[in-house]
């Protein structure tokens, strides 16, 4: 039997793809995943309740990273979408299965740099086994309200190095958010293009110019985001190969050099330095665009330990504002190792003086985010 050969102007049907979708709290974030094609939700964020009536598919309350690890592919065999509701949640599951093996733990009880490069690796192979199997998997996830200068951004509550890597990943990324109509009504839009106030992607053509999407009553439509991925494959499957790859491409540096603007420290720098996406058309172009940018913040680069190092002019906070800035952490439920990784710093003495009341309202979103769907 002759070998069939798909040539390089010749469509590559996809026959699954990622989606990311991002979102301020209280917006149905939840509810949208259940209107997937077939779809099976992984609660990490034990939050699939608060859909009531929306609620139309099934549902997997894990309570540890081995009641999805477990799953066979038998048991998805009735579903086409997977919903992963949230990815931040899911890695915590990851980390904390690691952590129940001491070998994985510091003195302190934070993970070892080793197991925390472990639980991206899990993280990413399972995802690639749901792709294999033909499910479109649709990651969810809070948004965080970032400071950069005077412009607020909005992004995945996500840690550095993970965000990027679903930026890489996702066929395409929307910002769910609400607006006020003409008419002074408050409506529900998702955006795909990306712009200085979110990131997004877009490779599947939503949206038109525009790139937004307007979410209609989900009782009256039970298969929006169904219809939203079935229209970004047809849209991805009139391209041939070179095509989409370039597009791709050309959306991850744009992404990327977002990123590189919003970094305000050396652990920011560290993150993407680390997440550098190797034999990606632009790894070049993207390590530069970390250089200009460590030039702007005055970052030098130890070439000895492979890090970025914060100025020398360097302004950080005094004992008083780290004492309370501790008791600020505690009195939100949060502990300063979580915090810190979190924000990518070793430690808050990190944190610079300008910076001081930016990461405040940081760490408040992002404990917000922790009892919020």
């Amino acid at each position: 039997m002759a070998l069939p050969i798909i040539e390089a102007n010749q469509t590559l049907l996809v026959q699954a793809i990622i989606v990311y979708l991002y979102a301020d709290p209280g917006l149905g974030k939840t509810s949208i995943g259940f209107t997937g094609d077939k779809a099976i939700s992984f609660d990490f964020d034990k939050g699939a309740h608060r859909t009531g009536e929306l609620r139309r598919g099934a549902v997997v309350q894990v309570q540890q990273w081995s009641d999805v690890a477990n799953l066979t592919p038998q048991d998805l065999a009735p579903y086409n979408t997977v919903v992963i509701d949230t990815v931040g949640a899911m890695l915590e599951s990851i980390k904390t299965h690691l952590a129940l093996n001491n070998t994985n733990k510091q003195k302190d009880g934070s993970l070892k740099l080793k197991a925390q490069g472990l639980a991206n690796n899990i993280f990413k192979q399972y995802v690639n086994t749901l792709i294999a199997s033909g499910k479109d998997v649709v990651f969810i996830a809070h948004a965080s309200e970032d400071q950069n200068g005077d412009q607020i951004v909005y992004r995945p509550d996500l840690g550095g190095k993970n965000r990027n890597e679903l930026y890489r990943i996702a066929d395409i990324m929307g910002y769910l958010t609400t607006v006020t109509t003409g008419e002074g009504k408050n409506a529900r839009v998702i955006s795909f293009k990306p712009c200085p106030t979110h990131h997004a992607k877009n490779a599947g053509g939503l949206g038109g110019e525009t790139g937004e999407v307007w979410v209609p009553d989900l009782k009256q439509n039970p298969t929006f985001l169904a219809d939203i991925i079935k229209q970004a494959k047809d849209h991805i499957n009139r391209m041939t190969p070179e095509q989409l790859e370039t597009i791709k491409a050309d959306q991850d540096y744009e992404n990327w050099k977002q990123s590189c603007t919003e970094a305000q420290h050396a652990g920011d720098l560290n993150q993407l330095t680390e997440s550098l996406p190797q034999g990606h058309r632009y790894v070049m172009d993207m390590w530069y665009a970390v250089q200009r940018r460590a030039k702007e913040l005055g970052c030098p680069y130890n070439k000895d330990e492979k890090k970025w190092l914060n100025s020398p002019e360097f302004n950080g906070i005094s004992n008083e504002q780290l004492a309370h800035l501790q008791d600020f952490i505690a009195e939100r439920g949060l502990d300063t190792k979580t915090v810190c990784e979190y924000l990518g710093l070793d430690a808050l003495a990190q944190i610079e003086v300008k910076q001081f009341a930016a990461v405040k309202v940081e760490i408040d979103n992002y404990a917000k985010s922790m009892v919020k769907t």
